[in-house]
């Protein structure tokens, strides 16, 4: 029994100790902790942009930035949102909340983890307007101390309105007001339940919530904050389950500044690890903006249809210019990832060459049967053909034959990963999507000597007048540049001969491919991507809702004629230079009329140009394979007539004569004939023969002997022995 008083009072005298010590250590690791009542009202976001020329193009976060609102002027429902997400005993607690700290270190134990947080809202306020991000306890503490000053001096209304009204809300947008003002285009009074929950459940991480980037992201989250408020009893369980399918809808307003580039640019920044929303640093970002191509983006238009428009300079992925609500977009890029999803990996492996030949057909592969546009098939197409007319079915067929895995071992180096690996995604079927910024990113290998780039909005930023960060091109090689010329002379005849004729009167070499997404109903994604030596240009219009858009509306209509005046804009005092084929690439002329019949690549000097990779190309002359000839020749004698039935081949004129009695004569001459009949009028053996000619090469061929018999009878009969 003694020894069991003995150790209870040791262990008591240690927790005794350790009390006392941690008093201690709390008191005089907080002794500077202090509340400072003026930084609870302040928005000292401090950002600069500037663009590419040096000019201050915005000093602020975005429209509505700093709007402070009263808590009186909000709904109720839009309190109750924060605070069942954030803090559902915040109206009951001092400060902290040991009830949601305990929970959330068992749950943390339990995962081995630290992703359960148990700050409350008055915490939440104090690390975002005193301290820094960084998590030691010391940090912890302070906040702490302070939370408790806060609550003792200001009423719960009081620091929910402080909060709502510092909390970050992404995109520049601090405060609930500027929040409401950016994403819904009203004052944070008129906030509906369900825009609530969108702002109530974004903040815990702007970037992935966010309704304009993230949709399907922030519509879950929404949902979230639903059910907690459901939970909470703050709404309806038939209040819950109408709203939690309800979409709702992100602001469109029409802007006609540099906003939707300076929006990409604060969201890009956002993304970077030099980001911290609460910080009090001086931020200036240098941008690649041209502020006249950006103004004259802005004034395209579409009626009644979204548009964006993206500018690149592929020589340092510099982003130039971008209009359009939202960079991150994701859309089907349609055929659009012809080129590096099928053609380029294929000839990159010698699989296919420009003047490869596919059977453009109807076809079913397991179920699956694509569809050319009008549903019109080609028979016969080179690749080259397939490729500029956006042929489908070749394209499908392509990949089935080489393998979607092989083809994702390249794009993936170009950012893409295909995820559904069906035969549909060489028609642009992707499971998320691309954004127009990473589908033109994409093509930045074919005019960067196969290298990939992804493209920027930031040049540099400085942080406190400290240069942090300068945005330096990282390539990957991807294609051999002999893959890119080729790509590029297929994309020059799309401008010349395909889908982007809008293009063809442009003074200077471009590079063209076109995308529709729809069906005989309508079309929901209209695409342009082309470039030049020194430019990608892309240009998207659909409606964000996935609505439907006319038939009429395709990627060879109105996004090429938009491409159009920009690359007039881009080069109206200079011209890109022309894309020049590297040593390795060869330029052979062949013949294509018999390509196509024959399948064989044979040289011609008046054939049609092709460019092979060094090695691939063909080496058989068209007048050491292809020369006049017959075949299928026949003879055949009745009622005394002669027929010679025969086929000619590469041949454009002809002689036949006819031998008999030692004598030789012609019989016919001309044009290309497929048979020839006469009469024979004497007994004895007659000798035929054909001469055939190309212009160049002569070519003779001797028919079977016929050696003729009658009776005179049938000679009197059937003759023309008046003429003897």
């Amino acid at each position: 029994m003694k020894r069991y008083v003995s150790v209870t009072a040791f262990i008591l005298s240690l927790i005794a100790i350790f009390a006392i010590f941690s008093v201690f250590f709390y008191f005089i690791t907080t002794k500077n902790a202090t509340l400072d009542t003026a930084k609870l009202n302040s928005n000292d976001y401090n950002l600069e942009v500037y663009s590419s020329a040096g000019n201050l193009i915005s000093n602020k976060a975005e429209k509505g930035g700093g709007k402070y609102i009263k808590i009186s002027s909000l709904n109720s429902h839009t309190k109750n949102a924060f605070i069942a997400i954030e803090d559902r005993r915040f109206y009951s607690h001092g400060g902290i909340d040991l009830r949601r700290i305990i929970g959330a270190t068992l749950k943390n134990a339990k995962s081995l983890s630290f992703k359960e947080g148990a700050s409350t809202i008055t915490q939440q306020l104090v690390k975002n307007t005193h301290l820094s991000s960084e998590k030691t306890i010391k940090r912890k503490l302070s906040e702490i101390k302070i939370a408790f000053q806060i609550e003792n001096r200001y009423s719960k209304d009081e620091i929910l309105e402080y909060y709502l009204n510092t909390i970050y809300f992404g995109k520049g947008a601090y405060g609930i007001e500027s929040a409401s003002n950016l994403y819904f285009d009203k004052s944070a009074s008129e906030l509906s339940i369900n825009e609530s929950a969108v702002l109530a459940g974004m903040i815990k991480s702007p970037a992935n919530y966010s309704p304009i980037t993230n949709y399907d992201n922030c519509f879950e989250r929404k949902n979230l904050v639903l059910s907690a408020m459901k939970e909470c009893g703050y709404i309806s369980l038939s209040e819950y389950e109408k709203l939690k399918t309800q979409r709702f809808n992100v602001s469109k307003s029409n802007v006609k500044t540099n906003n939707d580039y300076i929006s990409s640019v604060i969201e890009e920044y956002e993304n970077s690890k030099y980001f911290t929303p609460y910080s009090k640093n001086k931020v200036k970002i240098t941008t690649y903006l041209d502020e006249d191509l950006q103004q004259s983006l802005c004034q395209n238009k579409i009626e009644n249809f979204a548009l964006s428009q993206i500018v690149i300079n592929s020589k340092n992925g510099g982003i130039i210019a971008f209009y359009g609500n939202n960079s991150n977009l994701k859309r089907s890029p349609a055929s659009c990832v012809k080129p590096w999803l099928v053609y380029a990996p294929m000839i990159n492996d010698k699989y296919i060459k420009e003047s490869s030949v596919i059977l453009d057909e109807q076809i079913n592969l397991n179920g699956y049967s694509p569809k050319n546009y009008s549903n019109k098939y080609y028979g016969k197409v080179t690749v080259k053909t397939a490729l500029s007319k956006s042929l489908n079915v070749p394209a499908v067929k392509l990949l089935n034959g080489y393998g979607i895995k092989k083809a994702n071992n390249y794009t993936k180096n170009l950012g893409v990963d295909i995820e559904n690996e069906n035969l549909s995604c060489a028609l642009g079927s992707l499971s998320k999507g691309l954004s127009l910024k990473e589908l033109c990113d994409a093509y930045s290998p074919f005019n960067n000597d196969g290298n990939y780039q992804k493209s920027s909005f930031i040049k540099e930023i400085f942080i406190n007048n400290l240069k942090v960060y300068s945005h330096q091109p990282k390539p990957t090689k991807v294609f051999s540049s002999e893959t890119c010329y080729i790509i590029s002379d297929i994309l020059k005849d799309a401008v010349n001969n395909g889908n982007s004729k809008k293009l063809r009167a442009l003074p200077f070499e471009v590079c063209a491919k076109t995308g529709t997404n729809g069906n005989e109903n309508g079309n929901i994604d209209a695409l342009s991507v082309s470039y030049t030596t020194d430019t990608i240009v892309g240009v998207w219009i659909g409606n964000e809702d996935n609505s439907l858009m006319p038939n009429s509306v395709t990627g060879s209509n109105e996004p090429t004629a938009i491409t159009n005046q920009i690359y007039k804009k881009i080069y109206k005092n200079h011209s890109p230079l022309p894309f020049t084929p590297p040593n390795s690439v060869i330029k052979a002329t062949i013949d294509e009329n018999y390509l196509l019949t024959e399948e064989l690549e044979l040289l011609s000097p008046n054939g049609t140009p092709y460019y092979y990779a060094k090695g691939t190309e063909p080496t058989t002359e068209y007048s050491s394979f292809v020369y006049p000839k017959v075949i299928n020749a026949k003879t055949s004698v009745q009622n005394g007539v002669i027929t010679l039935n025969f086929t000619v081949k590469h041949a454009n004129y002809i002689e036949i004569y006819k031998e008999f009695n030692n004598k030789t004569s012609l019989v016919y001459s001309g044009n290309i004939i497929d048979s020839f009949s006469e009469r024979l009028i004497y007994d004895g053996v007659y000798n035929y023969k054909l001469k055939l000619s190309d212009g160049n090469t002569t070519f003779d061929y001797d028919f079977q002997s016929v050696n003729y018999k009658t009776q005179n009878l049938d000679r009197i009969k059937n003759d023309n022995w008046f003429y003897e």
